[in-house]
């Protein structure tokens, strides 16, 4: 999808939040959720989600901020246990079909956004069968289904999707490369200036070079 039809798609997604949803989506759970994480000490900043669902409606409003992160001394990883990410639950959707994603990372610093293609295996998984809470629970104990996306921003514009959940076993489901956003952090506002990078970060990268294809598709 070229820029301008990442824009307007935006720009349309803006007026439609949970109120948009269909009535007859018949998931087993009320709501699932999308989260965003980055590498060790890859410090990013959301600007801006937007979700469009299986039945067309979409879904926005998610405040901008960081992402989940963790700083070990010595390691720009993904995180060894997968998590489900900082975001929000998105209510009375049906399954997600595509992702807008606009972001800062700090690191670089740049700035990227891409149109996720969420594949069919992805919404498959989430209307699996669950798990309990525990062995030999009954059938009135919790149940945990595959209902989170999290997304994970790496510099380069890597960006993974897994599908996630309580209980569960993180499931790998996309990997592309997103686009830089020419007009810079914001759309260009604020003089260009990215958001601060937090002393962690800095630390990490007095010491290390960022290891750009380490996180690759």
């Amino acid at each position: 999808m070229r820029l301008h039809g990442l824009t307007l798609w935006l720009g349309l997604s803006m007026f439609c939040l949970a109120a948009c949803a269909p009535s007859d989506m018949r998931l087993p759970y009320p709501a699932w959720k999308i989260g965003f994480f980055a590498p060790y000490n890859m410090e990013v900043w959301t600007e801006a989600v937007s979700v469009e669902d299986m039945s067309g409606h979409l879904f926005s409003g998610m405040e901008p901020g960081v992402v989940s992160m963790a700083y070990p001394r010595d390691s720009a990883a993904w995180p060894k246990s997968i998590p489900i990410g900082k975001g929000r639950e998105v209510t009375g959707a049906a399954l997600p079909k595509r992702v807008y994603v606009r972001w800062q990372s700090l690191v670089e610093p740049q700035t990227y956004s891409v149109v996720l293609e969420i594949p069919e295996r992805a919404r498959r998984l989430m209307l699996g069968p669950p798990v309990r809470d525990m062995p030999g629970a009954g059938p009135d104990g919790d149940k945990y289904y595959y209902n989170d996306l999290s997304i994970g921003l790496a510099p380069g514009g890597i960006v993974r999707v897994w599908v996630n959940g309580i209980a569960r076993r993180p499931q790998p489901v996309l990997c592309v490369k997103a686009q830089v956003e020419p007009k810079g952090p914001d759309q260009g506002r604020y003089g260009g200036r990215y958001v601060t990078l937090p002393a962690e970060s800095q630390a990490y990268l007095r010491h290390h070079s960022i290891p750009y294809g380490s996180w690759g598709c």
